[in-house]
């Protein structure tokens, strides 16, 4: 019984990891499909002042489910800074600031290249 017990207890800690790179995985996409990709996206809404409030609220409460997620590769402080940017505009803007300088913010915030250069995982070539 011990040796299943122990065999139980290693395999749980060897296969976390990766239920948490899924998990970040997952959070970080759904932001990135349902909230900044593609030029009808909610982000290209705030950005162009046509977002509704609510919209605008809805995608402050999706880009902050990025906060304490992992990135896949590089350095962690690093994205922590880039996600905290990115909630921090936002948030100043769904408060209300749609002024020029608050948009620009958000604009080189949600940055897509800034954060995949150094974060996204590099896509295997196939032969």
């Amino acid at each position: 019984m011990n040796r299943i017990y122990s065999l139980f207890i290693a395999l749980t800690f060897a296969l976390t990891p990766f239920a948490f790179a899924d998990e970040n995985h997952d959070i970080i996409e759904k932001v990135m499909k349902e909230g900044l990709k593609g030029d009808d996206s909610l982000m290209a809404k705030v950005l162009d002042k046509k977002a509704t409030a609510e919209e605008t609220k809805s995608l402050n409460d999706l880009v902050k489910t990025l906060e304490g997620t992992k990135p896949a590769r590089g350095e962690q402080e690093a994205y922590d800074t880039k996600v905290k940017a990115l909630i921090d505009a936002l948030a100043k803007v769904a408060e209300g600031d749609t002024s020029d300088g608050a948009l620009d913010a958000l604009d080189e915030a949600q940055s897509c290249k800034a954060c995949h250069s150094e974060h996204k995982p590099k896509k295997e070539k196939k032969n």
